[in-house]
């Protein structure tokens, strides 16, 4: 969801380094990119890691929920999103979202900007044990479609979601938002593009 439907990583991003420097931290956008596809108890012990403790952790959480919260936790789409999801509907294609955000978030951000009635699905971070990049989100979320991997692609902007959709054993079309996929990802993915605008447009062309 985050990073390749909406576009709220970056704005996620902004908050945080603002929030950090209001109660006299430096954060950087190289730090938040390591945050980029993990889990909501990853993120938060890798970031407690980067601001040197908890309590830091806390006090800059609090500031980025003010600051998110001036807007509503609202976020723009993605470029193509919404032309994509009425192609594969007008196709009959079942999509589900599988994202690391929690549930009430996703349900909150999707129906807020009108596309969440396209998904037959939705399966958190929070269902799994283990969080991106291990494949298990992607298996639960297959799992509800009533579909075999070999039926299904993945759509991924992150590094960890991709390793995780690969694991699975899913094609995986890349769409990368704040960093570039490493070698891995880009051997072993199905597509690497620009945006899903671009993708939407090779597929009317097949």
């Amino acid at each position: 969801m985050d990073g390749l439907l909406i576009d709220s990583e970056r704005i996620i991003m902004q908050a945080c380094i603002q929030a950090a420097k209001d109660v006299g931290i430096i954060y950087t956008q190289a730090e938040f990119v390591e945050l980029i596809g993990r889990s909501s108890p990853d993120a938060s012990r890798i970031m407690a890691e980067q601001l040197n403790g908890v309590e830091n952790l806390s006090k800059v959480g609090e500031g980025v929920e003010r600051i998110l919260g001036a807007r509503n936790h609202v976020f723009p789409l993605k470029s193509g999103v919404v032309e994509l999801l009425q192609y594969y509907q007008s196709n009959n294609v079942i999509c589900g979202v599988a994202s690391s955000s929690p549930i009430t978030h996703i349900q909150h951000r999707l129906s807020h900007i009108g596309i969440l009635d396209y998904f037959s699905s939705i399966t958190s971070g929070q269902e799994v044990a283990n969080g991106k990049p291990n494949p298990d989100i992607y298996l639960l979320a297959i799992d509800r479609l009533g579909v075999s991997v070999e039926e299904c692609i993945a759509f991924e902007d992150s590094e960890p979601g991709a390793q995780a959709a690969i694991t699975a054993g899913l094609k995986v079309v890349v769409v990368p938002d704040l960093k570039q996929p490493s070698d891995f990802v880009k051997e072993n993915s199905f597509r690497v593009v620009e945006s899903l605008a671009d993708y939407l447009t090779e597929l009317s062309i097949q």
